[in-house]
């Protein structure tokens, strides 16, 4: 028997990932049944010195035990009403506590070996624990044990690039959005004289008051990325007294950070869309920002020309 403790550390385990997890659980149990029934009526005739067993008395079980965000609290030892209220319930889960055991007994003649196996998964929304007690006679658990470790060794890092680049992201997109009304606001500032003659006298003048409006309009228009990372990011931690400004400075802690995971159930239960989404703005507005400055060029070019006769 050998015991053994895994922590989940900045990964992103999916629902999905649970779910396959929980299958093949289920699947084995199933098959190790079958095999069980097998071997009685094989052995059922034969004289007891005869008689051989690898999985005697079979006996499989999967507990699970839900805690919810509403206090309630839900104990299930049957797989498909586990896998039924896991996908029903999904963003209320708070915690779950799988327990999934074996007990058999390997049987050959008179000699024979009982053994008892589990694997412990405690589940929450930032980390995964997993306790394992397996049988170094037997490893029939083994294959569950393998899927788990390699669907965490192959699950996708928490702190990747859409955490880590967040600013430059987050900028780019503003920027992208606030460009359009800001070229709209400063073109018509034309028609006012000491603004245009401004325009006129600095060939820079026009450019730059559209970038830096458009950089500051992007800080209000970007709300919707604002929500997509509200449950990406990470905590801030004290970092320190700003003595010329008279106030407590905060940053990331990302030590913190890499040090859990991110278990899609709960208030995470969105998360992964949400990584897409930003994904897929980022790649839209990176588009639409080089036919912007191709606009805001031509528009000062005519300005200035234009500018000069009005």
């Amino acid at each position: 028997m050998y015991d053994e403790t895994i922590n989940v550390a900045n990964k992103i385990i999916s629902d999905q990932d649970l779910l396959d997890i929980f299958q093949e659980m289920n699947e084995k149990i199933k098959e190790n049944e079958t095999l069980s029934n097998q071997e009685f009526i094989k052995n059922e005739n034969l004289d007891m010195k005869e008689r051989h067993y690898n999985l005697k008395n079979f006996n499989g079980t999967i507990k699970c035990a839900f805690d919810f965000y509403d206090d309630t609290k839900i104990d299930i030892d049957n797989y498909d009403e586990i896998v039924m209220i896991f996908n029903k319930r999904l963003l209320e889960i708070k915690s779950m506590w799988i327990r999934y055991t074996y007990s058999y007994t390997i049987k050959n003649g008179s000699d024979f070996k009982v053994i008892s196996q589990h694997i412990n998964m405690n589940i929450y929304e930032n980390k995964m624990d997993i306790k394992v007690s397996l049988s170094s006679a037997d490893e029939k658990m083994n294959d569950i044990y393998k899927l788990i470790k390699d669907k965490i060794l192959n699950a996708p890092e928490k702190y990747d690039r859409i955490i880590k680049k967040k600013n430059s992201i987050m900028t780019k997109v503003g920027f992208a959005l606030g460009l359009i009304p800001s070229l709209t606001i400063c073109t018509l500032l034309i028609f006012v004289s000491t603004i245009r003659q401004l325009y006129v006298e600095s060939y820079i003048a026009f450019p730059l008051l559209v970038v830096l409006l458009g950089y500051f309009m992007g800080t209000f228009l970007n709300n919707k990325m604002d929500r997509l990372y509200s449950t990406l990011i990470p905590n801030k931690k004290y970092a320190g007294y700003d003595k010329t400004n008279h106030k407590s400075i905060y940053e990331d802690d990302i030590d913190k950070f890499v040090s859990t995971s991110e278990i899609i159930i709960g208030r995470n239960y969105d998360n992964l869309n949400k990584r897409k989404e930003i994904v897929e703005m980022e790649e839209k507005y990176s588009k639409y920002i080089p036919v912007e400055l191709i606009i805001l060029t031509i528009i000062s070019v005519i300005i200035i020309l234009v500018g000069r006769f009005i």
